[in-house]
């Protein structure tokens, strides 16, 4: 025998049991998804954000479990000198600042001062569209001899001066200064002003460069700064 068909109202209410259970199953299906929605983004908050808190901590706190073998060409100052307590930066209010290059100068400048003028001169305009990132200060141990101001004023224009104890400049470097076999011969600062310092826009020095370093290192270093940087 056939079996009877199912009337249109079987039909209709096979129908409206199966719209019923979707709609029972439907809610539990949204909030699942929304659930796995968040967990992403909490995932890619992570990401992005917990490295950067990380190696803030690692820099500013705990500079001695920072890698000996870093890429950086320079020496690392461990912890950084504080420019603004030692009156040679603006506290930072906002973003927007520079990198500066912080180059020590004696009442005189002889070959290898008038060549440290020379390199970060042109380290600077070899960054092209990102030379406006960096600022050039001479720090003067005494007012400047004719000779020196006439150097200034005719090669070196950009260049900010300001009178600055250069004893009490390595007396601070030399209390803070992490110093690395592979990157100084020697166990104490140079008698010598022949250095140069890298101050971050927030006013932290925390890089140390001697007279071989003062060239390609250094630019090195800055090319990569300078990309990497969110600060200025």
């Amino acid at each position: 025998m056939t079996e009877p068909l199912e009337t249109n109202d079987s039909v209709a209410a096979n129908a409206h049991k199966g719209d019923a259970i979707n709609n029972i199953d439907a809610p539990a299906t949204v909030k699942s998804s929304q659930m796995r929605n968040r967990q992403k983004l909490v995932v890619l908050f992570s990401v992005a954000i917990v490295p950067m808190f990380v190696a803030y901590g690692l820099f500013f706190y705990f500079p001695d479990l920072i890698p000996a073998s870093t890429t950086n060409q320079g020496v690392l100052i461990q912890p950084p000198l504080s420019g603004v307590d030692m009156g040679l930066a603006e506290p930072v209010t906002g973003p927007g600042g520079v990198w500066t290059l912080l180059i020590p100068v004696a009442s005189s400048c002889g070959e290898q001062c008038q060549q440290r003028l020379y390199l970060s001169r042109q380290i600077k305009i070899g960054l092209g569209k990102d030379a406006d990132r960096i600022q050039r200060v001479a720090l003067l141990g005494a007012e400047p001899d004719a000779t020196l101001r006439a150097l200034l004023n005719q090669e070196h224009s950009d260049l900010s001066t300001r009178v600055y104890s250069l004893q009490a400049l390595q007396s601070s470097l030399q209390n803070s200064l992490s110093l690395s076999a592979t990157k100084l011969s020697a166990t104490k600062l140079p008698a010598t002003e022949e250095f140069l310092l890298l101050m971050d826009p927030n006013g932290n020095i925390m890089m140390f460069y001697p007279f071989e370093q003062i060239g390609a290192p250094l630019r090195k270093d800055l090319k990569h700064l300078l990309k990497i940087s969110n600060i200025g």
